[in-house]
């Protein structure tokens, strides 16, 4: 009778376990409730003066000088958080208590890519191009990352500049990140940060609505300063990037108490030896 005392004991022991951990995998943090916002201001590129590089976005023609036109000073444009665990499927959620900043449902953002989705996300591409006869050597792209917080020390802003699986013009419209893996180590912040990210809400990656599951462990951002080497640029070669700006729903700092921050101007550069 021990025996059997201690084995439903033991049994009992194992299942109250095996429900803590589901729910520290679906249970997660920090996210607005439905009235906060933040806001973001204008993203443009241009280049080197001296060199014949051009640039482009998903949508635009190749130019020197790139205005993605989203939010200016006067007309900030509004973002609720998001949260990728890969730079594609994307997910939105709202804090259960304004306190905590828990939440515990989320959806699946649809439309990434366009401007239905910008009030969460904006991802378009940042597209570099040689023009001239001579190879461009050393071809660079970089930018400072800032964030005015409301409360100091409380960032969430995320921006990634990811290489595409774009090869050629005509590919720009469905045009994503080259991987997951790539996505996760292209992210930068206004100071290093961690956070981890949703991996997928519901059953399974395709559902839209339902629990959310978090990643394993925390994905580290690269802090402030952007520099991207695209190496040496033949004539006519042209490199693909995802541009993606979002605020970090599963930062912990990303909650009612810290909300408000501002993403200023971001204004690539991209430069060549020659």
């Amino acid at each position: 009778m021990k025996t059997t005392s201690r084995k439903r004991l033991l049994i009992s022991s194992v299942a109250m376990l095996l429900v803590a951990m589901l729910a520290l995998g679906t249970a997660t943090f920090a996210w607005f409730t439905t009235d906060t916002t933040t806001q973001a201001t204008g993203i443009s590129v241009q280049t080197s003066k001296k060199s014949l590089l051009l640039v482009s976005s998903r949508t635009s023609d190749w130019t020197d000088n790139l205005n993605y036109n989203f939010g200016t000073d006067t007309a900030k444009k509004l973002l609720q958080p998001a949260s990728s665990y890969d730079g594609e499927n994307w997910y939105k959620a709202q804090a259960d208590s304004g306190m905590s900043g828990a939440a515990t449902n989320g959806e699946k953002i649809t439309g990434v890519g366009t401007t239905a989705a910008e009030g969460n996300v904006f991802c378009n591409m940042l597209n570099v191009k040689n023009t001239g006869a001579e190879p461009a050597e050393n071809v660079t792209i970089t930018a400072q990352i800032s964030e005015k917080a409301v409360t100091s020390g409380k960032n969430y802003l995320r921006v990634a500049l990811v290489p595409s699986d774009c090869t050629a013009d005509n590919g720009r419209g469905t045009a994503t990140v080259v991987s997951a893996e790539e996505f996760r180590k292209d992210i930068y912040s206004a100071g290093a940060d961690a956070a981890k990210p949703v991996q997928y809400v519901g059953a399974s990656v395709a559902d839209t609505q339902g629990a959310i599951t978090a990643a394993a462990s925390d994905v580290q951002t690269n802090g402030n300063s952007i520099s991207v080497n695209a190496g040496t640029l033949k004539q006519n070669e042209a490199k693909y990037y995802m541009l993606i700006v979002w605020f970090e729903g599963q930062d912990e700092d990303c909650q009612d108490t810290f909300a408000g921050n501002d993403m200023p101007n971001i204004t690539f550069t991209i430069t060549a030896d020659k």
